[in-house]
């Protein structure tokens, strides 16, 4: 009995360890974990619980800072989320252990009448306790999830959380976890139940504030979000308005110059003039595509429509064909933003100096392959020998001064969906990205 205990409160450990890694990484990362993940999950919360007993009382908090260690390098470089997604998910696994085991100890010397010295010196009171704990990190995690899906949009504010906001949650957050972390070195868990009951109202408040700081910098950024859908969207009417009124005023001038084209049987004019009376009708109805209800999304929304009018101020020709529902799209819309923006920016470069500049951005979904399919189209100078095997790159342009990041950058945000292909070919003197995004 004197192994077999030991050994299953290190086994019960490991299990809470490995149980809190993955719960919380699942609230971030909505992929499966593949088995190779699953091994060194278990490997390293292994050496972890083991490398802790062995060097605890090395010096204060030794034990402590070692599996904070072990848990970064899971989260960071195992789980591979980002570091802001790794740092939140160390500090929420550290509260939910030291607020269980706490808990958990507390219980166990009601129940059995003990002080925390003797509980601790006793390994039959520790695995009570151990149970106790994963049931209560199990509560704690159950819970967190039904909050985040509430409130789906924190995610979208960690993606986008700045250095500001980072720092505020770290202090707010160092604030609370300081006074626990002084009381478990000096005092070993023996301290009287009303500094539990003043820690855990210490963590609601802060918890409260997070929250209140949470809410508001998400209706700050959606009414900042909202305006320049705004400014956007006034920009394309008044560029509708402007073309109708222009049609409307040249309309009697176009009727008598195509009566006069066919009273004079000058019919390869003709067509020239129909041409251009198109050409100017086209633009008035692309400006009609560019609308909040088509792009229903505020980050798709507000990319094209600013590229769209970057790319037609300098006369370039572009079109708009929409057969799909944005929102629907199987991939996270702000990293598709950022690709958006840098393949028509490349579209927009590319055509500057060709006779008859043109762009085009496809959106549709295609049945057979259950995928959306989309495609950046633009001329480009034929001149240029376009190397379609190494385009993705670091390092290689078709520009005079070469950067080479732009496509490599969005060869890199879609190699982390397996759902999602990108692919470029040259069709009829153009240049077209493909991306296919899969449904799942």
């Amino acid at each position: 009995m004197e192994i077999v205990l030991p050994v299953l409160a290190i086994i019960i450990q490991i299990a809470i360890n490995i149980y809190t890694i993955f719960s919380l990484s699942k609230l971030f990362r909505k992929e499966s974990f593949s088995k190779a993940t699953y091994l060194l999950i278990v490997l390293l919360s292994t050496i972890s619980i083991i490398s802790c007993s062995k060097i605890k009382g090395l010096f204060p908090l030794s034990n402590t800072l070692l599996a904070w260690l072990f848990l970064f390098i899971s989260f960071r470089f195992i789980i591979r989320l980002n570091t802001v997604k790794s740092f939140i998910l160390l500090v929420l696994d550290f509260i939910f252990t030291s607020l269980s085991e706490i808990t958990s100890f507390f219980l166990v010397a009601l129940i059995s009448g003990n002080d925390i010295d003797t509980i601790t010196a006793q390994y039959s009171n520790i695995l009570f306790s151990l149970i106790l704990q994963f049931l209560f990190i199990f509560v704690f995690v159950r819970l967190l999830k039904s909050l985040l899906l509430k409130f789906t949009k924190i995610n979208t504010l960690i993606d986008n959380i700045t250095t500001k906001q980072l720092s505020i949650f770290l202090l707010l957050l160092f604030l609370c976890i300081c006074p626990q972390l002084i009381i478990f070195v000096f005092n070993r868990y023996s301290y009287p139940l009303y500094f539990l009951l003043i820690n855990c109202i210490q963590i609601i408040i802060v918890c409260s504030v997070i929250f209140t700081y949470i809410n508001t910098s998400l209706e700050k950024d959606k009414v900042e979000s909202d305006l320049v859908t705004t400014k956007l969207h006034n920009n394309t009417m008044a560029g509708m308005i402007d073309g109708v009124k222009t049609l409307k005023h040249d309309y009697n001038n176009i009727m008598q110059a195509l009566n006069g084209y066919v009273s004079t049987k000058q019919y390869d004019k003709l067509q020239d003039h129909i041409n251009k009376v198109l050409k100017e009708c086209n633009v008035v109805n692309t400006l009609g595509l560019i609308d909040p209800e088509i792009f229903n999304d505020p980050a798709i929304y507000g990319i094209v429509g600013a590229k769209y009018f970057l790319i037609t101020e300098h006369d370039i020709t572009m079109d708009l064909e929409i057969v799909t529902n944005i929102k629907e799209i199987n991939f996270p819309m702000p990293e598709l933003s950022r690709i958006f923006g840098i393949l028509l920016d490349n579209a927009y470069e590319a055509t500057q100096k060709c006779d008859n500049p043109y762009v085009k951005l496809e959106m549709r979904f295609d049945n057979r392959k259950c995928a959306d399919i989309i495609r950046i189209i633009n001329t480009y100078d034929t001149n240029i020998n376009i190397d379609l095997d190494n385009i993705y790159k670091k390092g290689v342009s078709s520009k005079k001064v070469k950067s080479g990041i732009g496509l490599w950058e969005v060869k890199k945000i879609i190699s982390k969906f397996p759902h999602t292909q990108i692919y470029p070919t040259i069709e009829k003197d153009k240049f077209v990205q493909n991306i296919i995004i899969e449904k799942i």
